[in-house]
């Protein structure tokens, strides 16, 4: 009995001419489950092609609905679908690409509520997030299942790709611990096509785990630097002190931290405006408003005060302040950014030098929103 309908056969024919996928491949590709992790920038490419190349079982897991500051890069939506469930929106797109497959839409992030299970019955996990602490909990659910994923990541003009199997070095001996201070796409920016390359470069590995040939990346970090189109390879090694490679009794534990993403602290707080209340604050005579972005961030748009960028305000806050032209003791700063990580940052830093001074919450953002 022939493995393909006529409708699937013209449709996986270019698939099936080669011979690293081949009938037997392009077979396995339609019985394959895969879990997709985000349905952003890396998501958008990733969930594309593997509906495309006929993945019969995608699930997708996201939180997040669709911003229109996402459009810039993340490819299945459109201003249509501004403030519908990414995961929802993501499916229709690819159930509209490809009826033959079967796409599930999971409206919620990845937890240790439902990680487990999700990945559990899945053959490959791609990771298309941007926080350490879903990663940390991808990665050990998978070396607990002995479940191969794909892990990447993009930062302005750099990215990264890794394959982790369950037998090699994991995302634990990379990043035994979450960098500090690590900037999002919302703070640092990101070249809009950054995400499509590698997305596009998860999705090539895991067709070639999927359809059983050799991946380029096993065990091996890519590094991509779309300046100057530079791309390097780096080998990985087993950390002796991981927590999952080298111990046999290695188990889930559920109510770790490192699966937490750690909300702001109480001193965070306090000392922070809500976006919904800056219009007022701005008004007021007794108000320093410093934006700490930077120049060209500045240049293209800005909601008025002083332009003072972080790393300067770091290098000599006292010279900084006083620079200014409204410069006074008396009164009270705000601080604001793109989307608050930054004038945190810089809060902090002012308070450290017993200067008074708030955060906006969410940044700009937030604050256009009202």
């Amino acid at each position: 009995m022939t493995k393909f309908s006529s409708q699937e056969y013209l449709r996986y024919t270019r698939h099936i001419q080669l011979s690293s996928i081949g009938v037997n491949g392009q077979s396995k590709l339609k019985t394959a489950q895969v879990l997709i992790v985000g349905c952003g920038g890396l998501g958008a490419p990733v969930s594309l092609y593997l509906a495309a190349a006929g993945i019969g079982n995608i699930t997708l897991i996201d939180g997040d609905v669709v911003e229109l500051s996402n459009l810039q890069r993340q490819i299945t939506f459109s201003e249509n679908d501004i403030g519908k469930s990414k995961a929802e929106c993501t499916q229709k797109r690819l159930q509209s690409l490809n009826s033959d497959i079967l796409v599930t839409a999971i409206n919620q992030p990845l937890s240790t509520d439902n990680a487990e299970a999700l990945i559990k019955t899945a053959d490959l996990v791609l990771d298309c997030t941007d926080n350490f602490s879903t990663r940390y909990l991808i990665n050990d659910l998978c070396k607990f299942n002995n479940t191969a994923w794909i892990y990447a990541s993009v930062y302005q003009s750099s990215g990264q790709c890794a394959l982790f199997t369950p037998d090699q070095s994991c995302f634990r001996c990379l990043f035994p611990s979450p960098p500090q201070e690590a900037l999002d796409c919302n703070s640092a920016g990101v070249l809009g096509v950054l995400p499509g390359l590698l997305g596009t470069l998860q999705a090539t590995e895991a067709l070639k785990v999927l359809a059983g040939t050799p991946s380029a990346i096993s065990n091996t970090l890519l590094l991509v630097e779309t300046d100057d189109m530079h791309f390097q390879k780096m080998a990985l090694q087993q950390d002796k002190n991981c927590a999952c490679c080298n111990n046999d009794s290695f188990t889930f534990n559920p109510s770790s931290s490192d699966y937490q993403i750690q909300p702001p602290s109480s001193d965070v707080l306090i000392h922070s405006i809500a976006a919904a209340d800056f219009k007022e604050w701005k008004k007021r005579d007794d108000v320093l408003l410093i934006d700490v972005r930077d120049k060209n961030e500045n240049e293209a748009f800005n909601l008025g005060g002083e332009h003072i960028p972080l790393h300067q305000l770091s290098s000599n806050i006292p010279a900084s302040l006083v620079s200014t032209a409204t410069f006074d003791k008396k009164k009270t700063i705000i601080l604001y950014c793109q989307s608050g990580v930054r004038s945190q940052q810089a809060c902090q830093l002012l308070r450290d030098q017993n200067i008074e001074a708030f955060s906006v919450v969410g940044g700009i953002a937030q604050i256009i929103r009202y």
